[in-house]
């Protein structure tokens, strides 16, 4: 207990203050409760006067002399910033106050405490806020609202007077002050509310995209000038590359609207590189002057034409395009000794593709294309192993009178 000072007058037995502790608070569950509100949506910038609130404190307080039914003191209850309201307890005169163990009342906030000012406490915690949580809005934090709990806000005071009796006279003595803690409350702003900005949309995550099951297309023929005895056999091998199983149909294309019956490549393992079914097609050159020309030729190709391997599914797509041209003429005259004699000269054998698996083609003639379905073998070096995935192609037949120049076996 403080005594800031003590004044006594009349005789010894005068009435006088003997006891007066009015103490700090301990924590905020008995601490009055102050609202902020915002009135722009920006900050915190007003007070709710309207609402009341309550504080409790610990006392302790007596009088020298009682008088009859309490009535020797006189008590007044004081807390800056803030109005009594009522429910003071003790009350300020006529109640035996040496019973009372604390000072309650209702009040409500009107400002004017010093050194305490509730909007600015609710306004320093959002700045403490934003810079301390990064990727925090101001609107947002003003739309929820939060609560600061300030100790020793302020500091109330009670003064006690205790009134002479009989001929004693009246001793007073100034007041015992207590630290009050207060809890500011600010409150969700509804015009903040209104500011936040609309969140930007966040991008879709990209969808992995899977690998295509073709990986590349290689097509071949067996010469690309070809110079003898026509019909020409143009033969094609091809072979295709997967990145994994699939089911592939393709078809070969040529000039002069050629194609071939729609292929089915069935791998039920794994990827790799497989043959295709092979394709043939009979060169018939074009007339000229109703007749073919003549051995020996140095006026350029009777035929020029091209073949392509085209991917059906489960993609589309194709191989480069194989150019090949075609001179026709008879054999040449054989020079006494069995020499030949110039004009014809031997093209060189390409590499074939290995091939495997049944093959049906289908024979020479103007039938409805048809689709196969071909299981293929993986290309092997070994030729032993070849022979367990030897393709069965059928032989070429001769085109028989009135057939077409370009026909596909």
């Amino acid at each position: 207990m403080g005594v800031a000072g003590l004044f006594v007058t009349g005789p010894v037995w005068g009435n006088a203050v003997k006891n007066l502790d009015l103490r700090d608070m301990q924590g905020f569950a008995d601490a009055p409760v102050v609202h902020v509100y915002s009135s722009s949506g920006e900050k915190w910038d007003k007070v709710d006067g309207n609402r009341s609130t309550h504080i409790r404190l610990g006392f302790d307080a007596e009088c020298r002399f009682h008088g009859k039914n309490g009535k020797a003191y006189e008590g007044e209850f004081e807390v800056p910033g803030f109005e009594l309201l009522g429910n003071v307890s003790p009350p300020k005169t006529g109640w035996p106050i040496q019973f009372a163990d604390e000072v309650t009342a209702d009040l409500r906030w009107t400002g004017g405490a010093p050194g305490f000012d509730p909007a600015k406490v609710c306004n320093a915690e959002l700045d403490k806020r934003l810079a301390t949580q990064p990727g925090t809005n101001r609107y947002e934090l003003l739309a929820k609202g939060f609560s600061v709990d300030y100790a020793g806000a302020v500091t109330a005071v009670y003064r006690l007077t205790c009134w002479a009796t009989g001929l004693g006279k009246t001793v007073w003595r100034k007041p015992n002050p207590a630290k009050v803690n207060v809890r500011v409350v600010c409150d969700p702003s509804a015009k903040a509310e209104a500011k936040i900005p609309a969140p930007e949309p966040k991008p879709e995550p990209k969808k992995a995209k899977l690998a295509s099951a073709v990986k590349s297309v290689q097509l071949k023929l067996n010469t690309t000038d070809y110079r003898g005895k026509c019909p020409a056999p143009i033969k094609v091998d091809a072979a295709i590359t997967l990145n994994y199983p699939a089911e592939i149909k393709y078809r070969y294309l040529g000039d002069h609207g050629h194609q071939s019956p729609v292929f089915t490549l069935k791998k039920k393992n794994k990827g790799g590189t497989w043959n295709l079914a092979p394709w043939s097609r009979n060169i018939k050159p074009l007339p000229a002057a109703g007749k073919l020309a003549t051995p020996g030729m140095k006026h350029g190709a009777d035929y020029q034409g091209w073949m392509k391997l085209r991917i059906l599914s489960p993609v589309d797509m194709s191989s480069k395009t194989v150019h090949f041209k075609v001179s026709c003429h008879k054999a040449p005259p054989v020079a006494p000794g069995g020499l030949q004699m110039p004009g014809s000269r031997p093209q060189p054998k390409l590499p074939k593709l290995r091939t495997g698996g049944q093959v049906s083609q289908p024979a020479g003639g103007k039938k409805k294309p048809r689709e196969i379905v071909i299981v293929g073998s993986k290309a092997k070096k070994d030729a032993d192993k070849e022979k367990k995935g030897a393709t069965v192609i059928r032989p070429l037949r001769p085109l028989a009178p009135g057939r077409a120049a370009d026909e596909g076996r």
